[in-house]
Order: structure tokens, then C-alpha cells, then sequence
């Protein structure tokens, strides 16, 4: 075991906005426990390892509590500290509710809501000794807005934006800060999969779905993982140290129209 300088824990960092903020914590600095259920985590973790990064790969069911508090663990035992918690990992729904299966909607609450919560729970311990540490969970534009067949995926971010609100309350006593991003659409495979499903099921040509999602951006254009990478940065740092309880909609003007 070493100490380092930061230590940062990012969920759901095989791809997406997970590999790129895995990507952008250790270009500066921090070491980095990138988790994932799949084991393509570990491309990513070797990856940022020969950019002269410090990051290993760990593969953890988010859904399983003996896994996350494995995760937790190594987190310390490897680096000494857990001092950041990206809580990204989360799946998306594309169905209409009468269509949605009990199966269907378990799996992404327990994904979406139960991995933050696991997280969360089992984190708090180790920065609570430290006397600070600061959460951010993943949220999205779909818990601000309605959109047709996400009604369940949108509860799973409505309901992280209540939990992140409440647990800034909980844990300010402890120096710790809790928020909360919420991307707009970010080009990430979860994304084109959902554009995909929409294409299927509308008959329209998959270019004209990704250019209607598109123009629900103000600059007429996805983001790229990178860009909601660094309002992570953000609020896990010292220039945020007055920010808690939060949420920062990363989404491009949409919400405001």
C-alpha cells in the first residue's frame, strides 16, 4: 500500500463518460480505480498505465454489496485513501411503461439507483475517518425533463438527484461534499444503442433519430465524453469546495428552452 497525493474511485469506467473520467483524473494526478462489471475496464485501466498514469482495473457488480465493498477496499489497500467517488455506472431503458417488464425495471433501479446507494454507503466509512472526500453521481437530463419511453430510466436519475440533495445534508458535518451531473446526449455507446432502439421501433432512418436528438442541443451537437469529464473534475476539486448538494445540468441548453 502507498499513499497518494488523490485517490479517486470511478464506477462504470469501461467506456463513456466512466473511461474518460478515469482518463482525465489520472492525466492529473490521481490514482485511479476504474471499475466495471465488463473486463474491458482493464484495456482501459492499462491504457492510462502507459500514458505514464496510475490506474488499475477492477471488475465489480454494482449491484452485488460483497462486490462493492471489494471495490471500496482495494481502493485502499492499493492507494491508502479513497478521497473522490465517481458514482457513472447506470443502464437505459428505451420501452413504453406497459411494455416495461418487472425484469426490465428492477435491473436498471438496481443498477442506476442501488449501485450510487452501494457506493455511497460503503465509501462514506473511509472518508468519514479521513474528515472529507467529495461524491459525484451521474444523473441526466431525463430526470429534469420527460421524455417519451424513459420513464423509468428517468426515475432511476430523478431519484439520484433527490439522493445526492439529501446526502449532501447528511454528511456535511463530515467535510464531505455531495452532487450530481446531469449530461444532456453525450456521445457514448449507451447513447447510439438508445438511438438505435428508437430507429427500430419508429421506422425512421437512424441519421434522422441522431439528428432530431442532436437539435435538442443548443450548439446542435453531442457532447463528447471528455466535456462532462471535466464538470466531474470540477466538482470533485478544491475549486468547488463550496458547492454541495448540487446539481450541474451539462446539457447543452436543453432544459433551458
Amino acid at each position: 500500500m502507498s499513499r497518494h497525493e488523490s485517490v479517486t474511485l470511478v464506477t462504470g469506467a469501461a467506456q463513456g463518460i466512466g473511461a474518460a473520467t478515469a482518463r482525465l483524473f489520472a492525466s492529473r494526478g490521481h490514482a485511479v480505480l476504474a471499475v466495471d462489471s465488463r473486463g474491458e475496464v482493464g484495456v482501459v485501466a492499462d491504457e492510462i498505465t502507459a500514458a505514464g498514469g496510475r490506474c488499475l482495473g477492477h471488475v465489480c457488480d454494482v449491484r452485488v454489496e460483497p462486490e462493492v465493498e471489494a471495490a471500496i477496499t482495494t481502493a485502499v489497500s492499493e492507494f491508502g485513501q479513497l478521497d473522490v467517488l465517481v458514482n457513472n455506472a447506470g443502464v437505459v431503458l428505451v420501452k413504453a411503461v406497459e411494455e416495461t417488464t418487472w425484469e426490465d425495471f428492477r435491473h436498471v433501479v438496481d443498477v442506476n439507483i442501488g449501485g450510487t446507494f452501494l457506493f455511497c454507503k460503503h465509501a462514506l466509512p473511509v472518508m468519514k475517518a479521513q474528515a472529507g472526500g467529495a461524491i459525484v453521481n451521474l444523473a441526466s437530463v431525463s430526470g429534469h425533463v420527460g421524455q417519451t419511453d424513459h420513464a423509468v430510466y428517468g426515475a432511476t436519475k430523478g431519484a439520484i438527484l433527490s439522493m445526492t440533495r439529501a446526502l449532501a445534508w447528511e454528511v456535511a458535518p463530515f467535510g464531505i461534499r455531495v452532487n450530481s451531473v446531469s449530461p444532456g446526449s453525450v456521445d457514448t455507446p449507451m447513447l447510439r444503442g438508445d438511438v438505435e432502439i428508437e430507429s427500430r421501433r419508429t421506422g425512421r432512418p437512424l441519421e434522422t433519430v441522431r439528428a432530431a436528438r442532436e437539435a435538442e442541443q443548443a450548439f446542435d451537437r453531442w457532447a463528447e465524453p471528455h466535456e462532462i469529464a471535466e464538470v466531474v473534475w470540477f466538482l470533485a476539486g478544491e475549486a468547488a469546495s463550496f458547492v454541495t448538494g448540487t446539481d450541474v445540468l451539462a446539457d447543452c441548453g436543453w432544459v433551458a428552452k
